[in-house]
């Protein structure tokens, strides 16, 4: 998703309160326009200070990226320390 989509779809998800799960599996392997763009960069603008970066949470695996079939690595990335403990279970 370009950056205004993705602006649009975090203001949508804090104005009335959901949780909103990026999955980012495929982020290197984008070659061509438009660029890939990651809703962390999203969130470091400094005009979406506002946001409430507990209901933000960033999925991504290796295995995609790397071509590595098989190989089950994943990676979530949140703020919300509920999530990260729950995950690591």
């Amino acid at each position: 998703l370009d950056k205004d989509t993705l602006k649009s779809v975090l203001s949508f998800t804090n104005q009335h309160n959901i949780h909103l799960v990026c999955d980012e599996i495929y982020a290197a392997t984008v070659f061509d326009t438009p660029q890939f763009v990651s809703i962390a960069e999203i969130l470091d603008e400094q005009e979406m200070t506002y946001c409430n970066k507990d209901l933000v949470h960033i999925v991504y695996s290796l295995s995609k990226d790397m071509g590595l079939p098989g190989f089950r690595v994943g990676i979530i990335y949140s703020f919300n320390d509920d999530v990260v403990n729950c995950a690591r279970k």
